[in-house]
């Protein structure tokens, strides 16, 4: 039996060497502290070693919730849940009793971030936000905190009892659950008892979607300012209710580097953030590089990842008296990968983050006198900034559409930033703000840094490159009307409230009841009604109506719902309208009379009928995954039309007879073949709607569907000379010659079908590419045209300003019986452009009122026929 047992041991043994050496707890935590051992191992819960397979979000909840059972050392709260259903947690890690006086510690904490109280730091406690892996397949971070808070529940002796007696520990495990649900399941999957290390193994090469990204394909790293998503709303209400003093961002980058730590490079860092945060990232470094020079580890610092976005995790803290670190580190994306480094092994990159975490922690609470001091001179500082400042504060507002006002305060009221309603109406900068519709914002409060980096114009940096986007000022993702100003406001002492809809009592004997397009949320409610089978038609020109209140003007645009041709009784019809218009925030009008005193009647051509809409949007292989994402869902969650995906390489065998309206948004769409193109022509010619965006407009253009030619490369490229360069400026020429992420206006076409509901005929649109259409020979197929000085906020060099200026960057014409669509740009950019998204509500539902075709002499032919039917 002994021996038995003895090759039992030796086959066991032999058959995890050729996977993998096992791990033990041993092999990850410092042994300069004991362990309570009545504090359940990861392993003990997950039936496996941390690293040995990928945590799935279920398993690190439970973790969490048994940790929180057995340790007085935590709380644990559900702070919501994301688009798939997975839970939010936030787990509170202290003393037990600091736990008993919890909110009085709070309270002696944010009192050191308020100029108008008297806190004090040598007696507020230290607040730590230690969160992870925001990209899903970025997992090491997530899988090391199960490493910390195993660490923070079961750690025994002086040093980690002196961290908590100090410190408040916000402990955040996975900043993005469905991402990290998804790519756990995908390595998981495809893990070998053999470990395979080859790159190009498909454990290591995702297909769509990444796990990088949450439900909606959206990188959540790039939302901590913007708010669109319930992951990042949860965050930072936990931000605000806290306001810590360190916030950690743990990442992962590509396999053939080492390890990255904060501080980054010097010259791109946000200006709102001040120079003594770089000087405490500092020594929160010192520490980092120790540890891993004690274990033998590669690192480096001030190099790559910019500081400057605020709404990412590392930078949103920077500009709100905290210190935000990024850490990014080499990817095993699965279980291991060859790199130029060696065998990267998923454990190794646990080590890493974990090593990290536990520094940060103990290197904040040795510097707990300053971090705080810091915190109370920066709100401090705020308001004498505010004093200094040439103006006083911003005005913004707009009197056609509530719901863009109220989407941008909403996003202001979760950053805790004081807007007042205006009482007087105010002139500036040849704008007209009026009480009711319009806001003000003053400098002189708390979030001074941050409301200046939330509506910054700024147009010049003195490093011209930038990792991500350069300008991203939020009244004009809105299409607000906004201006500095230097005026004293009149406005309400009570801040902003969440607007209420006031119920409309629709008129029972109308002949008609209508409702303006100008509305954020009017598409939703057009796609609600004709899904729900009443009868609706759309204005393609503004007719007055008499209604119960007199008379209302009708702009093009407008939607009509008719006594006449419902198939439901009308008594059924108005309940629905009501109760659809009053949900979207509405004002419909009870219409007396089918004859109007101006313009159309009601039974006019022009008041078309609306179609039920089917669209299908092309993904996969080819395609911006983001772009596809923010498309799906503005569609889904702003207007309501569920959208059919079809992967690229499956166009071909789809019946495209179910579709209505095809999406193609930002890609190469290399996958469709001349099978292909001549099957979307035909479509095309029978009556189907074609939208492309950015490069789905180019693809379409290439293709001779979309009557438009991109202006080339050359056309740039021969603006910039390059003759005296040296190597050394290699990085900032080609800075230079991108457009990576600003603001540029366009003029429109206000007369055209795809503007209607545009409340002036200028629109503000995100630009991150060189994008531009020759204006097309017809004059009636181009609906936008970048400005003469196109720049409106953020970087873009002014040879390439010089080449857009004046170019078309929005074209629509007929195709046969159908439409074709296309925007050089990407009009929902991470769902906060609300102001340039209605493009593609108008694509869908306008596109039956677009007429011109791009041909002269087809264009002739066809107006000499509508004049024609039009005598009959």
């Amino acid at each position: 039996m002994r021996l038995i047992k003895q090759l039992f041991v030796a086959l066991l043994l032999v058959t995890t060497s050729a996977s993998a050496a096992k791990l033990s707890l041993a092999d990850y935590l410092p042994q300069d502290v004991t362990y309570d051992p009545s504090i359940p191992t990861p392993e003990e819960v997950l039936g496996y070693q941390v690293g040995e397979w990928h945590v799935r979000h279920d398993q690190l909840v439970r973790y969490m919730e048994i940790l929180a059972e057995k340790s007085d050392r935590f709380s644990l709260e559900y702070t919501g849940r994301t688009h798939q259903q997975r839970p939010l947690l936030l787990i509170t890690v202290t003393t037990p009793e600091n736990h008993q006086n919890i909110d009085a510690l709070r309270d002696a904490h944010l009192a050191i971030a308020d100029p108008n109280r008297d806190g004090d730091p040598e007696t507020a406690p230290l607040v730590l936000y230690m969160g992870y892996s925001i990209h899903g397949d970025e997992p090491s971070g997530s899988n090391a905190a199960l490493l910390y808070a195993y660490y923070l529940a079961a750690a025994q002796g002086e040093k980690i009892e002196a961290v908590l007696r100090d410190s408040i520990i916000l402990l955040d495990p996975s900043f993005n659950p469905d991402g990290l649900a998804r790519f756990a399941n995908w390595a998981n999957q495809h893990r070998s008892q053999n470990l395979v290390s080859d790159p190009q193994h498909r454990e290591h090469v995702q297909g769509t979607p990444r796990g990088r990204v949450n439900h909606y394909w959206f990188d959540l790293n790039r939302d901590w300012l913007l708010l669109q998503h319930p992951e990042s709303r949860a965050r930072i209400v936990n931000f605000q209710k806290w306001k810590p003093n360190v916030l950690t961002d743990f990442h992962e980058m590509g396999t053939d580097s080492t390890f990255f730590f904060q501080p980054g490079i010097p010259t791109r860092r946000n200006p709102n953030t001040p120079e003594e945060n770089v000087t405490l990232t500092a020594k929160l470094a010192e520490g980092h590089a120790a540890a891993l020079d004690e274990q033998g580890r590669l690192y480096f610092t001030e190099e790559a990842f910019d500081d400057f976005y605020v709404g990412k995790g590392s930078t949103y803290p920077d500009v709100q008296g905290a210190i935000g670190i990024l850490f990014e580190q080499a990817s095993s994306r699965g279980h291991a990968q060859d790199s130029i480094n060696g065998l990267l092994e998923f454990p190794f990159t646990i080590q890493n983050q974990f090593t990290t975490s536990l520094t940060t922690m103990y290197g904040a609470h040795e510097n707990k006198s300053a971090f705080l001091d810091y915190q109370q001179r920066f709100f401090d500082s705020a308001i004498e900034a505010a004093g200094d400042a040439d103006f006083r504060g911003y005005l913004f507002g707009d009197e056609t559409d509530p719901a863009r006002v109220e989407g941008l305060l909403e996003i202001l009221r979760q950053h805790e930033v004081q807007v007042y309603p205006l009482t007087a109406e105010v002139e500036e900068n040849g704008m007209t703000f009026k009480p009711g519709s319009s806001y003000y914002v003053p400098l002189e409060q708390p979030q001074y840094r941050l409301i200046r980096a939330m509506f910054s114009t700024q147009q010049s940096f003195r490093d011209n490159t930038f990792y991500d986007v350069s300008g991203w000022t939020l009244p004009l993702a809105f299409n607000l009307k906004f201006a500095p100003t230097d005026a004293r406001v009149r406005y309400s002492d009570a801040t902003a409230q969440a607007t209420t809809n006031t119920p409309v009592s629709l008129v029972p004997n109308a002949v008609a009841y209508g409702f303006d397009w100008h509305h954020y949320f009017a598409p939703r409610a057009l796609q609600e009604l004709t899904e729900a089978g009443v009868h609706v038609r759309q204005a393609d020109q503004a007719f007055t109506a008499n209604v119960v209140d007199g008379q209302h003007a009708f702009e093009p645009g407008a939607v009509v719902v008719t006594r006449a041709y419902q198939e439901k009784p009308w008594q059924e019809v108005q309940a629905l309208v009501q109760e659809i218009t009053q949900r979207n925030g509405l004002l419909v009008h009870s219409i007396a009379s089918g004859l109007t005193p101006e313009g159309m009647d009601l039974g006019s051509r022009n008041l078309r009928p609306v179609e039920p809409v089917s669209v299908m949007m092309l993904v996969g292989d080819g395609v911006n995954m983001y772009e596809n994402g923010e498309a799906w869902y503005y569609l889904d969650r702003h207007v309501g039309i569920p959208v059919s995906m079809i992967d690229s390489d499956r166009f071909s065998r789809v019946d495209l007879s179910r579709y209505t309206h095809i999406l193609l948004v930002d890609g190469s769409y290399y996958t469709l073949n001349d099978s292909s193109v001549s099957r979307l022509k035909d479509w095309v010619r029978d009556g189907g709607t074609v939208i492309g965006q950015q490069g789905g407009a180019k693809w379409l253009a290439e293709q001779k569907i979309l009557a438009a030619t991109f202006v080339s490369d050359d056309a740039f490229a021969e603006k910039f000379d390059s003759s005296a360069l040296t190597y050394a400026d290699r990085d900032s020429y080609y800075g230079k010659r991108r457009v990576a992420g600003a603001i540029f206006g366009v003029d429109l076409d206000t007369s055209h079908p795809m503007t209607f509901g545009f409340p002036r005929n200028t629109l503000p649109v995100f630009k991150d590419s060189l994008n531009a259409m020759e204006v097309p020979e017809s004059p009636f197929v181009t609906v936008a045209r970048y400005q003469q000085e196109p720049l409106l906020s953020g970087y873009a060099a002014k040879e390439n300003r010089e080449v857009m200026a004046g170019k078309a960057a929005l074209v629509a014409h007929r195709y046969g019986g159908g439409r074709v669509i296309g925007l050089a740009d990407d009009v929902n950019f991470r769902a906060f452009f609300w102001g340039s998204a209605k493009l593609l509500s108008n694509a869908i539902f306008m596109a039956p009122a677009i007429n011109a075709f791009a041909n002269g002499d087809e264009d002739a032919a066809a107006a000499a026929a509508e004049a024609e039917e039009a005598a009959h």
